[in-house]
Formats: C-alpha cells, structure tokens, sequence
C-alpha cells in the first residue's frame, strides 16, 4: 500500500514540474510568437489605410513590423550564444507556483500603474514576469525592460504624438 502512495506522489511530481533545455524552450516560444506575429501582420495588412503609413491601419502593421524584427534577432541571440555553465542550461519550473506569483505581480502593477506611471510599470512588469518566468541572465534582466518603455515611448511620444497623461 505505501508503494502506490510513494507512486502517487511520484507521479504528481513529474506532472507538476517540467525540465527542458532552455535554448531549444526559448526558440520554440520565439518562433510561436513569429507565427502569431506573421498572421496578426497579414490581417493588419487589410486593414484600411495600411499601405499609406502610420494611421488607423498602418500602427498595427508597423508595430508587427517591430515585433517581427525583435523575435528574429532573439532567435539568432539564441542560436548564437551558449549558455555559460550547466545550471543554465536547463529550465525546471513549478507551474502552479509560477502562474500564482505572475498572476499577483500583474495585479499588484495594474493598481499602481497610475501611481509609477506607465512606462516605469511596463518596464518593472517585464522585468518581474522575466525573473519569474526563470530568466536569470541579468544582461537580459537589465536591457531588454528598459529597452521595451523606451521603445513604446519613442513609438508613441515621437513617432505617433500619443501622449501618456
């Protein structure tokens, strides 16, 4: 009887974490994301006004643009750089832990979004649902949060004169 106890418990382990290496995880999530990408791009594509530049159609389409380029360069970053020891070179996660902890730092921002404005809140939300989601290199930690607001500045303060109040 212990041994189909010891067996449950065995079982719920394996169903509750997942161990994959993190650069083939990490280039298989990039190129989802191109795909959904490559058809929000052609759906944009159709959208009135599109062809003539930035407007109604022509922001998504520059946006998918922008995104498009992003996931290229981290599938080449990825398939490029090396992990530097072991450690790395494995993802383990606790789902049910991590989706919890996601989900309350992505409240916890949404209430005081108005407080640290939203281009501080974009950038500590990306950095938090990174380190959550196991990211540990803090090059990527560090540059990519930052880079995401001053690229939404720069979209929307100078390229489109939206303005966050």
């Amino acid at each position: 009887m212990s041994d189909l106890s010891h067996d449950a418990n065995a079982k719920d382990d394996v169903v509750s974490e997942l161990r994959l290496k993190k650069k083939w995880l990490e280039i298989f999530v990039y190129v989802v994301l191109f795909l959904v990408n490559a058809f929000y791009f052609k759906e944009a594509l159709e959208l009135p006004g599109a062809a003539r530049g930035v407007g109604a159609g022509g922001f998504p389409v520059l946006v998918s643009l922008l995104i498009g380029v992003s996931l290229v360069a981290l599938i080449l970053v990825s398939l490029i750089a090396a992990p530097k020891n072991d450690a790395d070179a494995y993802v383990t996660v606790s789902r049910p832990v991590q989706v919890a902890l996601t989900i309350a730092v992505m409240f916890v921002l949404v209430l005081s979004f108005r407080a640290i404005g939203p281009l501080v809140g974009i950038a500590l939300l990306a950095l938090l649902l990174m380190w959550l989601g196991g990211e540990r290199r803090y090059l990527l930690l560090f540059s990519l949060p930052p880079l995401l607001s001053a690229g939404i500045y720069v979209l929307f303060v100078l390229v489109l004169g939206v303005y966050f109040d």
